[in-house]
C-alpha cells in the first residue's frame, strides 16, 4: 500500500483498528468472565471498553493528527464524539437499565430477555477512550504519516 493511500485512509485506518482491538479484548473479557467463548460478543453493544469511544476517538484525534487542530473537520469530529459519547453512556446506558427491570418483572416468565449491556459505564468509555488515543498515536508514529 503507497504511502499515500496510508495518509489519506490513516482515519480510517485508525478508527477501524481502535474498534477492532476494543471488540478483541471485550471478547476476551467475556470469555474470562463466562469461561466459555462467544463469538457473538464481537457485534454486540456494552461491555469494557466501548468499541464506540474508541472509535470516535481514534477518529477525532487522527483527524487532528492529519489536518491539523484548527481544522474544521476536526472541530466536526470533536462535535460527533460528543453525541456519540453522551449516548453511550446516558441514553444507551439508561436503555439497559431499563432492559433489565423489564427481564425481572414482564419477562421473567418468558425465555426470550431483553439485551441489558447496551450502554457504557463511566469505566468502560474513559477505557474505549484510552484505546482511541493509543491506537492512533501508535499508528501515526509507525507509519509516520
Amino acid at each position: 500500500m503507497p504511502i499515500e493511500t496510508i495518509h489519506t485512509f490513516f482515519p480510517l485506518i485508525a478508527s477501524l483498528s481502535a474498534m477492532g482491538i476494543s471488540q478483541t479484548i471485550k471478547c476476551i473479557i467475556m470469555m474470562i468472565r463466562q469461561q466459555k467463548m462467544d463469538v457473538s460478543t464481537l457485534t454486540r453493544s456494552g461491555g469494557m471498553p466501548s468499541s464506540h469511544s474508541a472509535l470516535i476517538t481514534a477518529i477525532t484525534l487522527s483527524i487532528g493528527l492529519k489536518d491539523g487542530f484548527h481544522s474544521s473537520y476536526f472541530f466536526l469530529a470533536i462535535a460527533f464524539s460528543l453525541v456519540v459519547i453522551y449516548d453511550a453512556r446516558g441514553i444507551r446506558h439508561t436503555v439497559g437499565k431499563h432492559a433489565t427491570l423489564l427481564n425481572q418483572t414482564l419477562m421473567s416468565s418468558s425465555n426470550k430477555k431483553l439485551n441489558e449491556s447496551i450502554g457504557h459505564t463511566l469505566p468502560e468509555i474513559i477505557a474505549g477512550i484510552s484505546i482511541g488515543i493509543i491506537i492512533s498515536l501508535g499508528l501515526y508514529n509507525m507509519l509516520n504519516v
